[in-house]
């Protein structure tokens, strides 16, 4: 049997609901979150045992909350730069890329995490009905438990970093360069990178230039220009889906007093900031090959995406509302071309690897 309750912000209950914290078999559900990000907030639960629950197989939970599809974001260009050194045969120490690698992947699910924590508490995943893995809202798991499972995993990111710093000490200067940027982004309690504008250049750096360059100097290689160009190409590919899905939600998040660069932007500017993003990213990836890669490839890849980027750019300006069918098919068409690009990326790389 459930029950609603409503609680404001002052409430000296109100973060244990939000957290889970309150009861040991009871879940709070949050259904309406009103005046968020303010401090006249004010949320209703809906309060469930937790035998009523509706709850999938624990594999889909574990998978939904760790939000594994995102593992793209990292995986792909540790192969670019798996390839490349392969390729250049600069892939000194497999033992330290391996570690590397799960490493990496330890911190990334950390910082996911935490970020579904952090957002769950400040009510921008209880405003936005398609943000976040929906694990909290649903009550799968709590809040307190998954900033608990970040706590775990950032540990045992950093564990990973000791034997890698041990055996390349250089990598140590990357790592509190990623720490101090990953600790302003998502473990500020006021105002984190999302809500800021440009503060996008937090995930830049990330899963840019400071991951590529990374990686490749725990190989035990030497930092070169391709491995930056790398990281800043692919840095720029994750900010047009960053900028996609801030643009799918560019009215409720200004109704909620979300600002990011899109909102700040409006609507039209928006657009133009989009179509802009992938014709430079078009660009950029057509000089990195060209420099590094070889003309070949460069012009295909470009070809074959600036082909495949009509039907999107068609959508983009045609797009008359920023709600609506319309909307959501723009995303899911620049969506497309994302995992488009990667598809053609992992063809080149086993191109490289088989020839």
């Amino acid at each position: 049997m459930s029950e609603l309750v409503t609680l404001s912000k002052t409430s000296p209950e109100f973060e244990s609901y939000l957290l889970g914290t309150f009861s040991k078999d009871k879940r709070a559900l949050p259904l309406q979150t009103l005046n968020v990000n303010s401090a006249s907030e004010t949320v209703t639960f809906r309060i469930l045992p937790l035998k009523d629950i509706l709850c999938p197989n624990p594999l889909t939970v574990c998978l939904m909350t760790f939000k594994v599809r995102s593992f793209l974001l990292v995986l792909t260009p540790l192969l670019l730069m798996l390839t490349k050194n392969i390729a250049d045969g600069t892939l000194l120490d497999p033992l330290t890329s391996v570690i590397a690698t799960v490493g990496v992947l330890f911190a990334f699910i950390a910082v996911n995490l935490r970020n579904d924590y952090m957002d769950h508490m400040k009510g921008v995943d209880r405003v936005l009905e398609r943000s976040g893995s929906r694990a909290i809202q649903n009550g799968w798991v709590t809040a307190a438990q998954v900033k608990s499972y970040s706590s775990l995993f950032l540990a045992l990111a950093l564990l990973c970093s000791v034997p890698i710093v041990f055996a390349f000490p250089i990598v140590a200067a990357v790592i509190a360069l990623s720490l101090v940027v990953g600790l302003w982004a998502q473990f500020k309690k006021q105002n984190s990178f999302k809500y800021q504008i440009g503060g996008e250049l937090a995930l830049f750096l990330m899963l840019g230039p400071l991951l590529t360059v990374g990686y490749q100097l725990a190989m035990g290689a030497h930092f070169d220009q391709e491995s930056f160009w790398i990281g800043c190409v692919w840095g720029w590919l994750v900010l047009f889906v960053v900028h996609l899905r801030n643009f799918m939600n560019i009215l409720p998040s200004a109704q909620a007093g979300f600002t990011n660069t899109v909102n700040w932007l409006g609507f039209d500017k928006s657009r133009r900031l989009i179509a802009f993003w992938w014709g430079a990213f078009l660009a950029f990836n057509l000089c990195y090959h060209l420099l590094f890669a070889g003309s070949y490839w460069g012009i295909y890849l470009t070809g074959v995406l600036a082909f495949v980027s009509v039907n999107f750019i068609y959508k983009l300006k045609n797009l008359s509302s920023s709600v609506g069918s319309e909307l959501r098919a723009v995303f899911r068409s620049g969506f497309a071309l994302f995992l488009i690009t990667i598809g053609l990326w992992v063809f080149e790389c086993l191109w490289y690897l088989l020839d």
